[in-house]
């Protein structure tokens, strides 16, 4: 059930006063996006997205969307401040399209923004995936992944806006929302979708991996002993620090500083790095995306260690016990720059300094004046 407090001006008493919309039945299913290969007429089926090695234009079967979701940043007043205001712009250029926050973000700015919407208990994630058309996020990285976490299967488009802070997933300054907002509601973005995985454990519920699943030893003082498997068939036995499985997207995460290579987004692959291996021989590899991980901890291992997936402490992995990743059939619909080769350019070179030197910075294409 979603509650919205709406606010209303009554044009012929000059009067203002406010009713409930109480009940799910208020708020439209949402519709699906259609998406069209930018290089095809020919738009992919939703419940199987066809290829995701290439960008896609974003339209809407009707008019404009009904619903967006707003994700912002914790603990962040620029970032509360840019929410009241992109907000305040939803509600007064496009009245017809629902807001929503999630509760504890509305808890926060009920007085303020009174037109908005949320769930009525945060266990009732499903209303999410039921009305939101699309997701606007306020804040990193970080905020970005959490989007992901809200929905069980497929996640609506995301357009991200970058509050200050520098990152792979943030294509768009906050300066310039409504600009791009625009696009988005008319149906004129485009959008990438970033594979995702799945990590499963035996007995246990399955998880969406945007940058990478791993097993790590954690806490625990001696080195690790892991099995890996591929397509079933013993791949190597490591003794090290753990496994990293990630996606073209973690590629520039976790994965990199464990030397893993630098992976464009829309290259389907899963990469495979160790993490402070014992032999020097374990390189990192590329692998297909139809390919089968599995992680197990060997019997014979000192201890235990523990399962990752994005950085979330996702519980103990014991002796003999393990994960199996595999590529997940719904990926990230993110909206994105046009020019997605001289955006990925920009990136690895501004943010990771690419091929840097310290003796000739000029040698880069891209300087801070682009």
């Amino acid at each position: 059930m979603l509650r919205r407090l709406l606010r209303f001006r009554s044009r012929q008493a000059g009067v203002s006063g406010f009713r409930m919309l109480s009940t799910t039945a208020d708020i439209p299913t949402k519709q699906r996006p259609k998406l069209t290969p930018l290089s095809s007429d020919n738009a992919p089926n939703w419940q199987h997205p066809g290829p995701i090695d290439q960008q896609l234009s974003l339209g809407w079967t009707g008019a404009t969307p009904k619903t967006v979701l707003l994700v912002r940043k914790a603990n962040d007043r620029q970032v509360d401040s840019a929410l009241t205001r992109i907000a305040h712009w939803f509600h007064a250029t496009y009245p017809q399209i629902n807001l929503v926050l999630e509760p504890h973000v509305h808890r926060e700015h009920r007085a303020e923004l009174p037109f908005a919407l949320t769930l009525p208990s945060e266990h009732q994630r499903s209303e999410y995936a039921r009305t939101v058309d699309f997701v606007v996020t306020l804040g990193g990285d970080g905020t970005f992944l959490h989007v992901s976490s809200l929905f069980a299967n497929e996640v609506p488009p995301i357009i991200p806006f970058s509050m200050g802070t520098l990152g792979f997933l943030l294509p768009f300054d906050f300066k310039d929302f409504p600009r791009h907002l625009h696009k988005v509601i008319e149906g004129a973005a485009t959008v990438l979708p970033r594979m995702r995985l799945m990590m499963s454990r035996k007995g246990g519920t399955e998880m969406h991996v945007t940058n990478e699943a791993s097993i790590h030893r954690g806490t625990y003082p001696h080195l690790t002993t892991i099995s890996c498997s591929l397509d079933g068939h013993l791949l190597t036995t490591s003794v090290g620090d753990g496994i990293i499985v990630g996606t073209p997207t973690g590629s520039t995460a976790y994965a990199l500083s464990a030397g893993g290579p630098i992976v464009h987004p829309l290259v389907s692959s899963i990469v495979l790095a160790p993490v402070c291996p014992r032999s020097l021989s374990f390189r990192p590899l590329m692998l297909p995306p139809t390919a089968v991980v599995e992680l197990t901890v060997h019997r014979e291992s000192r201890g235990r260690a523990t399962a990752y997936v994005d950085g979330r402490d996702c519980g103990a992995v014991e002796q003999g016990d393990g994960v199996v990743i595999r590529r997940s059939p719904f990926p990230l619909l993110c909206v994105n720059r046009e020019d997605l080769a001289l955006g990925w350019a920009q990136d690895i070179n501004q943010l990771l300094m690419f091929n840097r030197t310290f003796s000739q910075p000029h040698e880069t294409p891209f300087d801070e004046r682009n």
